[in-house]
């Protein structure tokens, strides 16, 4: 199990003073103020460079069928903007071994390399499937690529409106508006009011019908980085629904590179 870090009274400090500004510039000024607050703290007091995760996925279908699987995850963040990701499956032992990984660089489309146990290699990825489920769940690589955009968000980005202060998930929280982002028709999503961190985000499509709705619940800090130890991820229109549930995680805790070799991917010892 993992044991979640209480934030450090320094970082306390300085999120009270963001923080407290955005409370006021909500009441006084509206989405800006928020956006601008939120990108300040994502980029201090709430930035990370690595992160290691195990995380225990539950997918139920249309006829409320289930399935787990259990997933661990590397991710890296580099100065000049560049990503790497790894997911690798440990359960169930019909998936265990299977990973997939993706290196960005600042600028560019991703690469995205998936490892089959069977083939002991690595075949790239055809296309940048930003529409296809991860791993076979309901959140997509869009999606997550547009939570993480939306961490930048000003209103210079996008054409936000302030809908007001509403409770969410026994938080107050303040709900914004975005209008044609992506591919989407409309973005409502909801941060908390007290951490500037997302708790619910709404993707509307054509003719104003949901398409996706995220659910990010039991906010931790990890040293001073919130991270949700569940999200839940749901599908209105095909009935479906994945929930990813955090069993450990460290941050900023630093592991190999070498973690991203392709070739030791095929290892036996992965």
């Amino acid at each position: 199990m993992w044991s979640p870090v209480r934030m450090m009274p320094c970082a306390l400090i300085v999120a009270a003073l963001v923080l407290g500004s955005a409370h006021a510039a909500a009441a006084a000024y509206g989405a800006r103020e928020i956006l601008d607050a939120r990108r300040h703290l994502y980029d201090t007091t709430y930035a990370w460079s690595d992160q290691h995760q195990v995380m225990r996925v539950t997918m139920v279908d249309a006829k409320a069928r289930q399935q787990e699987r259990t997933i661990e995850l590397y991710e890296r963040r580099y100065a000049e903007g560049g990503r790497k990701v790894l997911l690798v499956f440990l359960a169930p032992d019909n998936l265990k071994g299977t990973a997939m990984l993706s290196q960005e660089r600042g600028l560019g489309s991703p690469e995205r390399w998936l490892y089959l146990p069977r083939q002991k290699r690595a075949r790239r990825f055809a296309g940048q499937m930003s529409d296809e489920g991860l791993m076979g769940t309901d959140l997509t690589a869009g999606e997550l690529d547009l939570m993480r955009d939306m961490l930048k968000w000003t209103v210079a980005d996008v054409r936000a409106t302030l809908r007001g202060s509403e409770p969410i998930q026994g938080v107050d929280a303040y709900a914004l508006e975005v209008a044609k982002a992506k591919q989407y028709q409309r973005i409502v999503f909801w941060i908390g009011a007290a951490d500037l961190v997302m708790r619910q985000l709404e993707l509307y499509g054509e003719d104003a019908v949901i398409v996706k709705r995220i659910r990010q619940s039991d906010i931790k800090f990890i040293g001073t980085v919130p991270v949700p130890a569940r999200v839940e991820v749901e599908d209105p229109r095909g009935g479906t629904k994945s929930t990813f549930d955090v069993i450990d995680i460290q941050v900023n805790g630093g592991f190999s590179e070498d973690v991203f070799s392709l070739p030791l991917l095929a290892s036996p010892d992965r």
